[in-house]
This record gives structure tokens, sequence and C-alpha cells, in this order.
């Protein structure tokens, strides 16, 4: 009984080793075994080991941990899709943006200089008036009365000269014959310039009373858009109250008033007073144009406080897309980059070290060239940076790259130039 107790652990301890040597040498073991060759004794001994005799095994098929399926694996010998664009050269002007404040070239607030029922309003709101139009039209009833009374009176004054006149001959020529005396002649040469003093002063308050008169008619005193009223016809108006009636606004040509960093403007040179320099206007977006125009005046102030400066430009305003109160965003050309490299904005993207590209070399491998972005409009950037004209930039297969991949260039399936804005 003991002896099979004993033979039966032997046996046990006999099946486990073969089960552990089974596990260690691998299934192939016992056939290089049986075919006389003997197992290989030179096996990593340790973690390392282990790790480095996997490493040089290739990769099995399907998914592997840390890469994506497909094409772009580390050992696949598929070359990445990208689309690319060519790097451009040519003169570049350079813009310096600003915020512009829309406002009338003239603007008119009319109001009353005389007191007065307003009669008649001859416009409509809205409406665009010449100069010299009737804008309102006050009762002149008073002020009429005023100068015809004023009138008269030079009318009367007119006459006593005449007739001071005659007598003042009269007695010098019988004072010549002593038949006058000196006083009297003396009495109607004071008579004399006492006429004609008040013909002066009936002369000047006729015009006075003319200018009053003038007044109640408000004429326009510009080309200009008439906006919203104020007062409406029927009611008293009166000088003092100094109230707007109504506001004309020349809206062509039309002026803004852009702020802009005095820095940057002396960096470029540009110095206050008179100027001729480019200025575009644009939407809120920043991309459409709304018009093209001239900065007339660099004022000669800079705001302490903010650092800037304010410029006037001047637009014709053809299709009335500039308002005045509005806001724009201004761009003026202060220089031009001879040979300038240009890319799509798309294409630059940002690195822990600053912008870059993706260039593609002529053996069809990919590179990344540092550049700086000096500025980007309307989905172009103008870049310095080691590149030349016709350089191949990646524009869309980028997130696949890596230095050194081979890279397969297919045809854009969009504008460069909508697809850039859009990003914007």
């Amino acid at each position: 009984m003991h002896v099979k107790t004993v033979l039966l652990i032997v046996a046990l301890l006999l099946g486990g080793g073969a089960l552990y040597a089974w596990n260690s040498f691998g299934a192939d073991t016992p056939n290089l075994v049986a075919s006389g060759k003997a197992a290989p004794s030179d096996r990593p001994a340790n973690a390392a080991g282990n790790a480095q005799a996997a490493k040089n095994q290739p990769l099995p098929p399907g998914p592997v941990a840390g890469y994506p399926a497909g094409d772009d694996r580390p050992g696949s010998s598929s070359p990445v899709r990208v689309s690319v664009t060519p790097v451009r050269k040519g003169e570049v002007p350079i813009y310096l943006s600003g915020l512009g404040t829309v406002q009338g070239y003239y603007t008119i607030n009319i109001k009353a200089q005389v007191d007065g029922v307003i009669l008649k309003m001859p416009f409509k709101e809205g409406q665009d008036v010449k100069e010299g139009d009737t804008i309102v039209l006050i009762d002149p009833q008073t002020y009429q009365a005023k100068l015809d009374q004023a009138t008269a009176q030079k009318q009367r004054a007119t006459v006593q000269l005449e007739n001071a006149k005659a007598n003042l001959w009269r007695d010098e020529e019988l004072l010549k014959h002593e038949f006058s005396t000196q006083k009297m002649a003396d009495q109607q040469r004071m008579l004399v310039g006492q006429y004609s003093a008040e013909i002066a002063q009936y002369e000047a308050e006729m015009k006075y009373w003319q200018a009053e008169v003038d007044y109640t008619n408000i004429r326009s005193p510009i080309n200009g858009r008439i906006g919203i009223r104020n007062v409406d016809p029927g009611n008293l108006i009166r000088a003092q109250d100094n109230i707007t009636i109504v506001t004309i606004v020349q809206l062509q040509p039309i002026s803004v008033i852009i702020t802009v960093p005095a820095k940057e403007l002396a960096r470029h040179d540009v110095t206050p007073g008179l100027t001729e320099l480019g200025v575009t206007a644009y939407a809120e977006n920043g991309i459409t144009p709304l018009d093209h125009g001239t900065v007339n005046t660099i004022n000669n102030m800079v705001d302490q406080s903010t650092g800037t400066i304010k410029l006037k430009a001047s637009f014709n305003n053809e299709h009335y897309k500039l308002w005045p109160g509005d806001f724009v965003d201004c761009r003026i050309v202060v220089d031009k980059r001879i040979d300038g490299l240009t890319v799509p904005t798309a294409s630059v993207h940002q690195g822990p070290k600053g912008d870059f590209v993706w260039v593609i070399k002529p053996d069809n491998t990919a590179d990344v060239r540092p550049v700086r972005v000096r500025q980007s409009i309307g989905g172009t950037s103008l870049v310095d940076g080691n590149l030349d004209a016709g350089d191949n930039v990646v524009l869309d297969g980028y997130p696949r790259l890596q230095i050194g991949s081979r890279v397969e260039i297919t045809p854009q399936t969009t504008d460069v130039g909508s697809r850039s804005s859009a990003t914007e």
C-alpha cells in the first residue's frame, strides 16, 4: 500500500515537470528535440532581453496599441496622402489694422435762429436734399413788419436829407452876398449830417431785419440726406431753446475716424499731418470689404492714456455701405514688401516653438519649416522663414505626418482661398 502511494506521488511530480517544460520551451521544442536538433540555450534570461526579443519580431496583423489601424503604422510602406499648394512670391502690401468710426463728411444740425411758429417743413424724412433747398419755414410776418418799418424810416430820413441839403446850398449862397448869417448855414449843415446818420442807422436796421426774415426760411447748406425730424410743423420754436429740428448728413463722400497705435505708424515712418495712404473698410467679420478710400489726415496729438492716434479717412461710399455711427475694421497700407512670401493661412500651424508649416521635399518626404507670420489677411499669410517660391506646403492631411514620412500628393478638393477664409 505504501509503495503504491509513493509511486503515485512520483508520477504526479514527473507529469508536473513535463508540463512546466512544455510551457517554458514552447510547442516547437519537442519537434526540435524529436528531429535531433538541440533546443536553443541562449534565450534571454531577464525582462530586458525578453522586450528586445519581442521588438525584433515583425508586427502582427491588425491594430497595434499606440497607432491607428491603416497604412500609417510603423513599418507600413503606404505613403500618407496630402494636398499641397505652392509658396508664392511677389509684392505684398503691409497693412496696419485699426477700428474705425464712420461719421458724415459734413453733419449739419438744423436749429432756429429766430422765434416763431413753424409753417412748413417741405421735405420727407430720409430724402436727399441739395444745397439751397428749403428745410424749415418759420412765420416771417413779425420780422417782415420790422423790415418795412425800417425801410419807411429810411425813406423819410432821405427826404429830410434832400431838403436839408437844398437849404444849406441856399444859405451858403446868401452868405456869400451877406444876405444870411453864418449861424443859419451852420444849422443847415448840422441837419444834413443828422439826416445822413439817420439814413445809415435805418439801413443797418434794414439789414438786421432782412437777416431775421431770411432766418425764417432755413435752407440746406450742403448736399446731403435728411434724418428724422424732432419738431413737427405748427409748433412754436424759440432760438434760445437750442433745439435741433432735423439733421442733414453728407454721405457721399463720407469720413471714417480710425484709431491705431502710434508706435506702429512711427515704425513705418508715417508722420502726423497731411498724407495719402490707401485704406480699406471691412465689415464686422473682417473679410467682406465695404469700400476703398484714402487717409487724408493724421492727428498731431497722441492719446496718452491709450498710446493711440487718430486718422481721418474719406470714402466715396458709392453704394452707401458706410453709415454714420457704425464701426468698421480698417486696414491701412503703410508699407510694401518686395518679393514677399505668402502661403494659405490654413497651412500654418502652431507648435511649442512657434509657427511652422509642413513642406514636401523633392523626394516626396515631409519636413517641418519654422516660420514667422507677419500678417494674415483674406486667408493668406505673409511669412518669413526658410522657404522659397514654389515650395509645396501641406494644406490637407498633415495630422498623419511625421518628419521623413513618405507622401502621395492628391489634387485639392476645394479652393484654397475659400477654405482659408472659412477657417478664419
